[in-house]
């Protein structure tokens, strides 16, 4: 259910409730009954509305944070012949080089590791990359 779909419930509720306001004291005790079993059920289907609702908004919270975090990661990397590397204080790169078309098609860093002959492969995407540079991780 939508916010849209849980407000409907919301206002249905309501209108349940106002009818129930004004039930004449001589109405039958069944239908009675009946109106406050809508008023339960609408009730009921608001509050699930708004638990997804709330979930979706979590959701969407949590992939905020990772792309904040991302963009973080990103700013951080130093680019060298096409590839992005972590950085040494001094900003020169270091380390193994983060697949290009991993992060291009959906925005993460994959380390890439060495094959055989000395080619890269991204571990995600399969991506053999036969020129791509490595730097040391430390200099002592």
């Amino acid at each position: 259910m939508d916010i849209g779909g849980a407000i409907s419930a919301v206002t249905a509720a309501i209108g349940f409730a106002r009818e129930l306001n004004k039930v004449d004291v001589q109405i039958d005790q069944a239908a009675l009954k009946l109106k406050i079993a809508d008023l339960t059920g609408a009730l009921a289907d608001a509050k699930l509305g708004l638990v997804e609702v709330a979930d979706a908004l979590r959701d969407k919270d949590a992939e905020i944070a990772r792309m904040k975090s991302a963009f973080e990661f990103k700013a951080s990397l130093v680019e060298k012949n096409g590839f992005k590397f972590e950085t040494f204080p001094d900003g020169t790169p270091r380390g193994e080089p983060f697949c290009p078309r991993c992060e291009q098609n959906h925005g993460k860093f994959y380390r890439m590791s060495m094959v055989v002959g000395g080619a890269r492969k991204c571990p995600e995407c399969k991506t053999d990359y036969l020129r791509a540079p490595a730097y040391m991780w430390d200099r002592d």
